[in-house]
């Protein structure tokens, strides 16, 4: 069952570091504003 926990353990933090980084991929994504609201 340790051996269990362990290759879970190692899935999950692989998991979260990929969510981690497309995360900030998507921070860094500044998609274009629409005419309809931009302020002229």
């Amino acid at each position: 069952m340790k051996k269990f926990y362990g290759v879970l353990a190692a899935i999950g933090t692989v998991v979260a570091a990929l969510v981690a980084t497309s995360a900030c991929y998507w921070f860094f994504y500044q998609p274009e504003e629409p005419a309809s609201l931009r302020n002229e």
